[in-house]
């Protein structure tokens, strides 16, 4: 999906014109916006039926998670853009890029790497203790605060849950966005902690070697072959650290009871 809003509009919706453009993802736009002293990133949402007095009820449950590695929201709201009003939601910003541009540009080191995992582990056990779910974890979704492998920080959290879209869970006739989701997720059934952990995996997967683990750069087979790959799990290069080759194995496992829990999980990665 491509940008819906001019930086002039953003500006005269907000009354600021220190804003800049962040990003497009599957339910709006992104920008930062800098105001009275206040830096955040403001998430417009597209969907005309988005209510900012129901999001504001059910962010409630999402504030109540501190967690250096879960962005902190702040409030829902209605923006009214080009005559328009959107529901919007207000993070924290934070600088340093997502994760995805950064495995674009390189590898963690073997340190990083570990760090990486242990601070994903970190905001998905902060979230699941919250009794609340990712359900679409994947490296566009993780920021690097100061860019810096080392201090992940997961962003839009559970929106599909939030404004009660199923769609994004159901995997389409071809390879689409959803390739960080579990095989129970794509086969339309109801996430849980363990799918989170999938995603866990295939990400720390794609930060250590530059690729997806199931797909090859710019292949797109058909779904039945996909869902048979998914019951394979993937080589892992001995480059990489033990705890963190073990966790993806782990994560990955096409059973999702062989995943076991964040806990058990943040336990092993630090030898325990």
């Amino acid at each position: 999906m491509e940008q819906q809003f001019t930086a002039e509009e953003i500006a005269q919706a907000v009354g600021s014109p220190l804003v800049s453009y962040l990003g497009t993802g599957a339910f709006g736009e992104t920008w930062r916006v800098q105001e009275d002293g206040r830096d955040a990133a403001y998430k417009i949402i597209y969907r005309e039926d988005a209510s900012s007095e129901r999001l504001r009820r059910e962010i409630q449950s999402y504030r109540r998670v501190a967690s250096a590695n879960v962005v902190r929201l702040d409030d829902a709201f209605p923006l009214a853009v080009r005559g328009t009003q959107y529901a919007t939601l207000a993070f924290e910003y934070i600088g340093g890029g997502d994760l995805a541009t950064a495995i674009a540009k390189g590898r963690p080191t073997p340190d990083q790497l570990v760090d990486l995992a242990s601070g994903l582990l970190s905001g998905l056990g902060a979230l699941h203790s919250a009794d609340l779910l990712h359900r679409d974890l994947k490296p566009a979704n993780i920021a690097l605060r100061g860019g810096d492998y080392s201090h992940p920080v997961i962003l839009d959290l559970g929106l599909a849950k939030l404004l009660d879209v199923e769609s994004i869970t159901r995997y389409p006739q071809k390879i689409g966005t959803p390739l960080y989701m579990a095989p129970e997720q794509l086969e339309g059934s109801r996430a849980m902690r363990a799918s989170d952990l999938w995603a866990v995996g295939a990400v720390l997967y794609e930060a250590g070697t530059g690729m997806h683990p199931f797909l090859a750069q710019g292949e797109l087979p058909t779904l039945e072959d996909f869902f048979e790959r998914l019951k394979t799990k993937p080589d892992i290069p001995d480059v990489f650290p033990q705890e963190v080759s073990s966790l993806i194995s782990r994560c990955l496992s096409y059973a999702i009871y062989k995943r076991g829990t964040v806990e058990k999980a943040i336990a092993r990665l630090k030898g325990e």
